[in-house]
């Protein structure tokens, strides 16, 4: 999934990215984003509680920030464009690890 996001993804990821900064500014916007983002969230929350993790919606909003860091990072940070392309088992390693921690 980070791997598509980051790739033929990456426009739709980008403009999450300006709707979010978007509706920091306007209250109306906010709302739906909010409501998604909870989305993803209460997802993430439901995967891990089935992996076993022992506090499943503490440890999911840990991962969705991580992923949403990384997606920022890699595709508008500020070395984004010195950036080789995403290694498909780079991204696995990262995320396997990440997901360990989420449920450690």
């Amino acid at each position: 999934m980070l791997y598509r996001w980051l790739t033929t993804g990456r426009s739709r990821q980008l403009a999450r990215f300006e709707l979010s900064l978007e509706a920091a500014r306007n209250p109306e916007l906010a709302t739906e984003l909010h409501r998604a983002g909870r989305g993803s969230r209460d997802l993430a929350a439901g995967i891990l509680a089935a992996l076993g993790a022992a506090r499943p919606a503490e440890s999911a909003e840990l991962l969705v920030a991580w992923a949403d860091g990384l997606l920022y990072d890699r595709l508008a940070g500020a070395l984004a464009r010195t950036r080789p392309a995403p290694d498909p088992a780079e991204l696995t390693a990262v995320a396997r690890r990440m997901i360990d921690a989420a449920l450690a």
